[in-house]
């Protein structure tokens, strides 16, 4: 993998999104309320230009990661690590919130930004911190155990088109693993199997229902993906799907490669292009734990519509899929 498209932000860029920042936060009282995430696209307007068109180019080319840094991360300033999600929050008095209103700005220029239900209680802002107990989880919260690479919500069809992280404390330099569609290497005869839906993801929010979709979709010469290494499995007797998916995960086996953030670094995986995760490593548990804040993005979420609790809500409630 080349290393991502990347900008690094110019002393007066930061000194004009610092002053953005503190007329936003006076304004707002928190990243989830209704008035600020429907006017985030509107503010976001104002952020310097070249940061603007960087991240408007890179979303129409859809280029599978890209990264801004030298956005300034106080380490002192930010307190502990997070034991879990819950203690970072009210997010108003949290020492995070500007950085979580840059992120969302930001990623309004990618896409609408939306939550699940299910996760982090529907904040649109989620902490991506280790957590005691769940070393190892198949989930952001583990450490000890590796999070083995994975489309976001693969196969749930509002799964997000983008992932926008901003790294606040990373002093291990744990990276995340991507690997790229465009990297892959497979014989026609195995891709045109991946275009089949004959590949199984549980369906979230109904327990032992599995829906069946492509792994492999799009265009021939430039193709998406929707799979996990963990919960994908072939349709029963689809002896041939089975043996592709095999041959999928050794070939994106072979092409992950690290990107360790580092802090004030904003960083964006386009989900259908892109397969990320994240090695194991061991968690210190003294406040000093990598840190990361997440947002989900989608380009049309208008078909989530009447799953979303309230009109004009960002949180797609996972109780009310058909």
């Amino acid at each position: 993998m080349t290393g991502p498209d990347r900008l690094t932000l110019w002393d007066g860029e930061i000194e004009q999104i610092d002053s953005l920042l503190t007329e936003v936060a006076a304004r707002y009282g928190d990243v989830d309320g209704a008035a600020f995430v429907q006017e985030a696209e509107a503010i976001a307007q104002r952020l310097p230009l070249r940061l603007r068109t960087f991240l408007v180019s890179c979303r129409s080319r859809e280029r599978p990661l890209f990264a801004v840094g030298g956005w300034p991360v106080r380490d002192a300033a930010l307190g502990p690590t997070p034991r879990d999600w819950q203690e970072a929050w009210p997010p108003a008095a949290d020492t995070t919130y500007r950085h979580q209103l840059l992120l969302v700005l930001a990623a309004s220029l990618i896409g609408d930004a939306f939550a699940l239900s299910t996760t982090q209680d529907g904040h649109l802002v989620n902490h991506i911190v280790p957590v005691r107990g769940a070393e190892a989880h198949v989930s952001a919260t583990s450490s000890t155990q590796e999070l083995a690479w994975h489309t976001e919500e693969a196969g749930f069809r509002f799964s997000p088109d983008h992932l926008a992280f901003l790294c606040l404390r990373n002093p291990q330099e744990v990276p995340t693993t991507v690997g790229l569609a465009d990297d892959l290497v497979l014989d026609p005869a195995v891709e045109d199997v991946l275009r089949r839906p004959l590949f199984g993801m549980p369906r979230l929010g109904a327990e032992g229902r599995i829906d069946y979709a492509p792994a492999l979709y799009g265009p021939a010469d430039r193709p998406y993906l929707g799979a996990d290494s963990v919960y994908m499995v072939a349709a029963p007797g689809a002896d041939d799907a089975a043996e592709a998916l095999a041959v999928l995960g050794a070939a994106l086996d072979a092409v992950l490669r690290p990107f360790a953030a580092v802090p004030g670094d904003l960083f964006f995986l386009d989900n259908r292009r892109a397969v990320h995760g994240r090695p194991a490593f061991q968690p210190r548990y003294d406040g000093t734990d990598r840190w990361l804040l997440r947002v989900k993005t989608g380009r049309d979420i208008r078909g989530s519509g009447a799953c979303r609790t309230r009109g004009g809500a960002r949180v797609v409630d996972v109780d009310r899929l058909a």
